[in-house]
């Protein structure tokens, strides 16, 4: 099952299949010169050295709230690619392109979500997606065109650059409009004071000019299906949730290794003896 398969979350639902709320994290896809990052982290240009595009990992922990904000999927040298899943919603994603050669850097920053912000009913967490999703879809204009402010503009800060004065790779294109409308504020809140934090580690990072794309809002599934040390559900016999979309990876290698791991078990149980 992957994270975004609501059609299927909502059968297995109706099907008794065991299943929670968690939590998970929402945001945008921040976009750099890949240039302003190779520096900050190599201090020279890094082909000098024999070294690809540089990658960077952030963190911060806000004290006044006891949320986390992250960098999430860097993606260096790639773009921002549109990744809705149903109609009526706008969300992004980021991809390297082979080479790494794009000159362009991008990496989601989010912020923990959970239970406590959209409800313990085992589909609250895609309800609260998709509240994300439309609201950012009206605002690009509802042609899948996306919501984007520079960071300047997020900041409050004046003057500040537009976004068409910016770099950015959301295909079909952007809209300047304030983010602010398309994430909740105990998110939006965090990532104003996360941005000054993390341009202090990564020279440029809180560059005015900087673009942001909205929303990022499927960096791991919002549910959880039930197993038991067999991993089998323990409503449903013979059902093996397992992966991202089962709550159980955050990724594709993370996904991979669950998934051969329940392969392993399934394997030894059903083996015939020699």
């Amino acid at each position: 099952v992957g994270h975004s398969a609501r059609d299927t979350y909502e059968m297995l639902h109706k099907r008794n299949v065991e299943m929670t709320a968690k939590p998970f994290a929402i945001g945008v896809r921040i976009e750099h010169d890949q240039a302003v990052i190779d520096e900050s982290q190599y201090g020279v240009e890094p082909s000098s050295l024999g070294l690809g595009a540089a990658e960077y990992s952030l963190v911060y922990h806000d004290k006044e709230t006891g949320r986390t904000a992250y960098s999430f999927c860097m993606c260096p040298g790639g773009q921002v690619v549109a990744s809705a899943s149903e109609n009526g919603g706008v969300v992004v994603n980021g991809m390297s392109l082979y080479a790494r050669d794009s000159g362009v850097a991008n990496s989601a920053i989010v912020v923990n979500v959970g239970p406590d912000d959209f409800g313990t009913h085992p589909l609250d967490g895609v309800a609260f997606q998709r509240e994300w999703e439309r609201k950012a879809y009206e605002l690009g204009g509802s042609n899948f065109h996306a919501p984007a402010q520079t960071v300047g503009q997020f900041l409050g800060l004046s003057p500040a650059p537009s976004v068409q004065n910016s770099t950015y790779s959301y295909e079909p294109g952007v809209v300047n409009c304030d983010l602010h409308d398309c994430l909740p504020p105990f998110v939006t809140s965090v990532l104003e004071r996360a941005l000054p934090y993390w341009g202090r580690r990564i020279r440029g990072f809180d560059d005015p000019a900087v673009c942001m794309t909205g929303v990022e809002t499927r960096t791991s599934a919002p549910l959880r299906m039930g197993r038991n040390e067999e991993r089998v559900s323990p409503t449903v016999g013979g059902f093996y949730p397992m992966g991202e979309g089962a709550g159980y990876a955050g990724g594709i290698m993370s996904a991979a290794l669950d998934g051969a791991e329940t392969a392993i078990l399934c394997m030894a149980k059903y083996a015939k003896p020699n």
